[in-house]
Order: C-alpha cells, then structure tokens, then sequence
C-alpha cells in the first residue's frame, strides 16, 4: 500500500470515530405527501404502528421499509420486530427490509470480514421472522464514497469521482461479495443502498441484484445512474414531522419496470 493511501484510510478510521457528517448533499425542503405522487414506500427507523400504517395506506403507500441490525442498535428501536410485522400483515401491506449497522462509517467497508459477519445476523432476523424466499435483503452503504472524497480535498492527492470509483472498488466491491458468500444458497436477493456510483459499480459486478438510489443527489453518480432507469426505488428528502405522519420519514418512488423490489407480505396476528 502505498503512503498516500495509507494515509487516506488511517484519516478515514480516525473521521468515522469522531464525526458523523452530514452528506445529504441537496436541499433539506420537505418531500410533499400526497397520494398521486407514485409513492411506493415509506423507510423508517421508528417502530411502527396501526395510526401510521393508515396514514401511509392513505397516499397509496402500500410498504414500510424497516431495518434489520445488530442488538446493539445504532438507534433505539431500529430493529423490524414481530409485532409490527403483525401490524402490517393486519394492514395488508408489505415490508421491506435493510440491514444498516454504522454503514455511513468508511471502517465499516475496511474491515475484512464484517460482511460476512452482517449478512449472517441479516440472515438470522430473516428466517425468525420467516421473511419469504425470493424477497430480499438490503444492505446500507451511507454515502462513504462522498466521504472518501472529502478526506481526499483535504490533501494533495488526486479527488474527484474516479478516486471515489477505486475507493468503491476496493472497500465496497468486498463487503458485498463477503454477504454474497453467506446469502448465495440463501433464496434471498441481494439489494443495495447507496450513491449512484454505488449502485452502477455492484450493478455492473453482479454483487447486487437491486439497488435502492439514495436521495443524497450530491453523492457520486446520482444522476447518471437515475437517468439509466435500473433503479429499483428512489428515496426522497424526508417528511416534515408535523406534516405527514406525526414523524419524519422518507418516500420512495418505484420503478415500473422492477415492480418487485424485494417487498413481502407479512401474516396478521
């Protein structure tokens, strides 16, 4: 390894210990939610209950993407659990669901080995909660490619996406062929969270099957990839609160093309 990119990644581990950036990269306006929108889904990290179910069923909001993690959550209640499953079985909708334990942190993608361990604890909440073959499961990668770029400025090597694309290549491309090697005899799809850069790079390698477009349009590739339509689905900004659903949570356009997306209908209680 060369001193540069020691360097780099050395900075990396000490920025993810020590700071949480914000890497949203556009506008904080609130996403408008109305029913017409073409909304398929809502995302979010707080449990979920009957009054919300309805209120999203309200705008045609017919899937709740919630989170699989590990027990030492990185938010109290991000965990999907079997009541809510319940609850939305009796709703008649359908879940979704992303494992993301500090998938925003570079050292997550730098450790040898954590895909493997994270897709096995993705695996293990799958089949307690009898998550369908043929369904998938998502795995988060939040905007670390925006983040490599940014320690690179900061320095006097090269920047700009073709040094995001090595950093994907080399960290990002490994993780999720370690989660291929536990879900391969699965039946459980492979899908991916992340920048367009992301999602073309795992697309192209064949490391993901679905790829969820981040509403961060100032990560690398948003646009190109947007404009290609092999999307899955596409997050928009939050909802305001107050506005909505009585909490913050992000809509989700679908793509008619990929109607599937990896969503499941849970039994009622």
């Amino acid at each position: 390894m060369c001193d540069g990119t020691r360097t780099i990644l050395m900075a990396a581990i000490a920025f993810c210990l020590v700071v949480s950036p914000d890497t949203s990269g556009g506008s904080h306006a609130a996403q408008v939610c109305e029913a017409g929108k073409g909304y398929v889904a809502a995302d979010t990290a707080q449990q979920v209950d009957e009054n919300f179910l309805a209120n999203i069923k309200a705008v045609g909001i017919e899937t709740v993407i919630r989170y699989y993690d590990w027990t030492d959550e990185t938010l109290p209640g991000k965990t999907l659990t079997l009541q809510e499953l319940g609850l939305i079985g009796k709703a008649g909708m359908s879940v979704a669901v992303i494992f993301q334990h500090n998938s925003d942190c570079l050292c997550t993608f730098m450790q040898r080995g954590r895909g493997r361990r994270d897709a096995r604890r993705a695996l293990e909440l799958a089949r307690s909660y009898s998550q369908p073959s043929g369904s998938a499961l998502y795995f988060g990668v939040d905007g670390v490619d925006a983040q490599f770029l940014t320690l690179l400025a900061a320095t006097d090597l090269p920047s700009g996406e073709a040094q995001a694309r090595k950093f994907v290549q080399r960290y990002v491309r490994a993780y999720f062929q370690e989660v291929g090697s536990v879900l391969k005899a699965s039946g459980y799809r492979v899908g991916a969270y992340g920048s367009g850069l992301v999602c073309t790079d795992l697309l192209e390698e064949r490391l993901a099957e679905l790829c969820w477009l981040a509403n961060a349009k100032g990560w690398p590739g948003y646009e190109s990839f947007a404009a290609t339509n092999r999307w899955a689905l596409k997050q928009h900004l939050p909802t305001r609160r107050a506005d909505c659903f009585g909490r913050e949570v992000d809509l989700n356009s679908g793509n008619a093309a990929i109607a599937n997306f990896g969503q499941w209908k849970p039994k009622p209680n």
